[in-house]
């Protein structure tokens, strides 16, 4: 399992307390979906890498374009069906090849993603609500959102999470 620890310590401290705040809203039943998916974003955007203290960011795959992470503490199930994750998606070689062809040149820095997501259990099928790509640099750029909900290949990474989440 790959370890990844850069000393970010700074941003990672950001980090924390951001998703604690959305933690400690949903607790209190205070926000909306929308707003939590707001707030969660705002913590992405200032989130820089998988080793945050304070969170546990468990392994569950690589493939050819990417090594990928999910955050286990902040799993949410949202009902019976719907598991809410945010994963980090760690890019080889390939994996930033990818993302030039699909998104032009500004991808050709590209380190890392932070993506929110959830899975329907019962459908077997994914939603990426909000993608944050990370430039080699820190920055972040091209963010992505998005409501569709997609199937699925069960061998498949996004499968892998599935198995873990779902259980």
């Amino acid at each position: 399992m790959p370890e990844l620890n850069h000393g970010r310590d700074k941003k990672s401290e950001r980090a924390t307390k951001v998703v604690e705040e959305v933690r400690k809203k949903d607790e209190e039943g205070k926000s909306s979906a929308k707003a939590a998916v707001f707030a969660i974003v705002i913590g992405l955007n200032i989130f820089f890498y998988a080793e945050v203290w304070g969170f546990d960011w468990k392994y569950y795959g690589t493939n050819e374009e990417g090594t990928y992470f999910y955050e286990t503490e902040t799993v949410t199930r949202l009902s019976q069906q719907i598991v809410r994750v945010c994963v980090q998606s760690v890019y080889t070689e390939k994996g930033i090849s990818h993302w030039v062809k699909w998104g032009g040149k500004e991808f050709q820095k590209l380190e890392f993603s932070l993506i929110l997501s959830e899975f329907n259990c019962v459908e077997k099928s994914i939603r990426h609500l909000r993608i944050v790509f990370y430039s080699k640099n820190g920055e972040a750029f091209n963010p992505i959102s998005n409501e569709e909900w997609h199937f699925f290949a069960p061998d498949s990474v996004s499968g892998a999470l599935f198995q873990e989440i779902c259980k």
